[in-house]
């Protein structure tokens, strides 16, 4: 009986013919195209303990290579369920804690060691810490959370496209003055012999090249090599395997999805994929395209959708699973509506299926807070996964605040001391000396005492000061729209934002969000409560909040959700500059596709995600203006479009939002850009626009009786 026979009888597993194909591979250099839910866990693990059972490799001489440490666990925990029998230890490991390996080898012929300020207890000179310090000594202010993200982000993605300093000027980044941050920030490290994640990569090629002894243990030590998710490694990762791997005909074993390679931020390209039959001639090239996760709708219609794309494999991705339903294309009038249909369909889906998987993914952490925000008034169960976001620490959230606590508390020093000069009420430094000066009295009555005052400067305070009064009696969203709109508080912060480097538009979008917070609380102070209530879960762990035991919906970004599955998925806030972002779609008006193509996998990423249920909700307003539907829902409309037309024939049974249910009775002027059909809606018929109707979703099909 052969390995994949005893597989099936003794284990229950039963491979399909590409499975099989790619699991039975033993020698030389292979490519195996993994798409979604295709079992590429099943498959890798299978090989492996396929090699040992077949006497091919001892299992210290197969190392597996995963992208985070999650998928790396995931994978040892099946093999050793299924195959721990077998004896002996295959290794799994993260690219990282195999670098880290190489590092702790060199360490140890040299005497010395490195210090590493990344996922460590110490927050004193943890990365953050540094880069804060750096950032406040260069641009004399203190760093937001956004500006540290960004910049920690760049400094990756320079390390892993293995870009030199003289070439930072001909990349597109966002940190201004980047090359003094990096001279700085790479300066204090090496002088205290510390290191962060992306210098353990750095590092260890470093270490490969300059030390043959450790290049020749390491080239020795396996036989087998396997590599996971490799559309998300970066050319550094490449290097390093290229070196630690024999040059002639090495026993390599990629799996890759090039439709999900989303991580170009970190360096990752999906072109060193394309490359690989370059790169190693003989390549082997196989094909896992049959999805066991997804309806027969959902795998169509993304399978179709990322086709659009042009630097990818073609694949023919498909399914035994039965047809269900086509994804749903939402419009919503706005961010509130958007929360309140989640809501209602989440409830519809629990009351026909219990407690469904559901998760809402968005582009944007920022999207989280009204979520967040929302469920926990609504008594819907969550889970935030890996939130970053940092909403009410925001220097303009704690502006907007300090408004309400100054209108609150009129003797508020501190909280007026931050919005005195952004009120535009003409407050002067004297002033503002004036009211620190006489700390009993409140703090406008503080400055009208200045002997400096002339009559008509005194009339305007005690004006203000009633504006005061009136203001903090407003509810929170009238109060908002007062900051907005009569103390012109933006009327500074754009030049504010150009002059420091940072979006004005993510910080309008905050002010946004605020507003859409404020909807339905009749007070100040009760917005200030359920802010600082909203700060307190937004900070909590990303544990479960709710009292369900069973259920709960994740709420995840789009990257991180990337390897999870539910049953039904709300993709939301779907419009242009959001996603496709703003960078890409200038990128591609400049002639560049790149960054287009890398957003399209991104949202056919989130859309293979859903088992059954998937919705693309599109708000038509965005900060009370309107939005324009993201063009990748617009692509999406159009294969559902297409398909519709194809099916629409006389007699065809239709509904429409207005007139119901109705059968077509005649086309007309049909061709492939129009058509005009007859309905008869209960004996009157009506003459509408095919094409129109479809594209905003004023008819629909009845499936059921076709």
């Amino acid at each position: 009986m052969d390995f994949f026979s005893q597989l099936k009888s003794e284990y229950g597993i039963i491979l399909n013919h590409q499975q099989l194909q790619a699991a039975g591979h033993i020698a030389g250099p292979a490519l195996v195209l993994a798409g979604p839910g295709s079992g590429k866990t099943t498959v890798v693990t299978a090989r492996t303990a396929m090699l040992i059972a077949s006497g091919k490799a001892s299992p210290d001489r197969i190392l597996t290579l995963t992208f985070n440490k999650a998928a790396q666990l995931e994978m040892q925990a099946r093999y050793n369920r299924l195959f721990g029998k077998l004896g002996g230890s295959a290794r799994f490991s993260t690219f990282h804690s195999f670098c880290y390996g190489i590092l702790r080898d060199y360490e140890q012929c040299q005497g010395k060691r490195f210090r590493l300020i990344e996922g460590t207890d110490d927050h004193q000179e943890s990365k953050s810490a540094i880069l804060k310090n750096i950032w406040r000594e260069l641009n004399q202010r203190q760093a937001g959370d956004d500006d540290l993200e960004i910049l920690s982000n760049e400094i990756g993605l320079v390390k892993n496209r293995m870009i030199s300093e003289k070439d930072f000027g001909s990349l597109e980044l966002q940190t201004p003055r980047f090359a003094e941050f990096y001279r700085a920030y790479e300066e204090y490290k090496r002088t205290r012999n510390m290191i962060d994640f992306d210098d353990m990569l750095v590092h260890a090629w470093h270490i490969l090249n300059q030390y043959p002894d450790i290049l020749s243990r390491y080239r020795s030590r396996y036989d087998f090599y396997q590599v996971d998710e490799a559309q998300d490694l970066s050319k550094l990762q490449f290097e390093i395997l290229r070196l630690v791997m024999p040059s002639d005909n090495p026993n390599v074993f990629v799996v890759a999805d090039d439709d999900q390679s989303i991580y170009g931020f970190r360096g990752a390209d999906p072109g060193y994929i394309l490359g690989m039959g370059t790169q190693y001639p003989g390549l082997r090239l196989y094909m896992l395209e049959n999805n066991y996760r997804s309806s027969r709708n959902i795998v169509e219609i993304s399978s179709r959708f990322i086709k659009t794309n042009k630097k990818r494999f073609d694949k023919q991705h498909c399914t035994l699973n039965p047809p269900f339903l086509n994804p749903a294309i939402v419009h919503v009038r706005d961010a509130g509506e958007q929360l309140a249909f989640i809501a209602d369909r989440i409830r519809e889906l629990r009351e026909r299926h219990g407690n469904i998987q559901t998760a809402v993914l968005y582009r944007n952490n920022l999207s989280s807070v009204c979520l967040v925000d929302y469920f926990e008034r609504h008594g819907i169960p969550y889970r935030v996964r890996q939130n970053k976001v940092h909403f009410i620490q925001h220097w303009m959230v704690q502006d907007i605040l300090a408004f309400f606590r100054f209108a609150l508390d009129p003797y508020d020093r501190e909280s007026f001391q931050r919005i005195c000069y952004r009120m535009n009420r003409y407050i002067s430094k004297t002033m503002v000396q004036q009211a620190l000066m006489h700390d009993r009295l409140e703090v406008m009555d503080a400055i009208s005492t200045s002997p400096d005052l002339n009559p008509f400067q005194q009339k305007k305070m005690l004006e203000l000061k009633h504006e005061w009064r009136r203001f903090a009696m407003m509810s929170p969203d009238k109060a908002l729209a007062y900051i907005e709109n009569e103390f012109m508080y933006f009327s500074g912060i754009k030049s504010l934002c150009d002059k420091t480097g940072q979006s004005f538009d993510r910080v309008y979008a905050m002010f946004g969000i605020l507003k859409t917070l404020a909807e339905g609380i009749s007070t100040i102070p009760l917005f200030l409560e359920r802010l600082a209530r909203l700060e307190r879960l937004l900070e909590s762990p990303s544990g479960k909040h709710g009292r369900d035991d069973d259920f709960h919906v994740t709420l995840t970004t789009l990257h991180s959700g990337k390897g999870l599955e539910f049953d039904a998925v709300f993709m939301v806030d779907l419009i242009q500059d959001e996603i496709p972002g703003q960078h890409a779609i200038k990128a591609m008006h400049a002639g560049y596709e790149s960054e287009m193509e890398e957003e399209r996998r991104l949202f056919y990423v989130g859309m293979t995600r859903a088992r059954k249920y998937l919705y693309l909700v599109a708000p038509e307003q965005s900060q009370g203006l309107p939005a324009t539907r993201s063009t990748f829902v617009n692509e999406v409309a159009h294969i559902l479009n297409q398909d519709s037309r194809d099916r629409i024939r006389e007699g065809t049974v239709l509904f429409h939002k207005k007139y119901g249910r109705g059968i077509v009775a005649g086309i007309s002027a049909c061709d492939a850009q129009s058509a005009i059909i007859q309905v008869d809606f209960g004996g009157r018929t009506r003459s509408l626009d095919l094409n129109i109707c479809l594209e905003h979703g004023i008819i629909t099909l009845d499936t059921a009786n076709e």
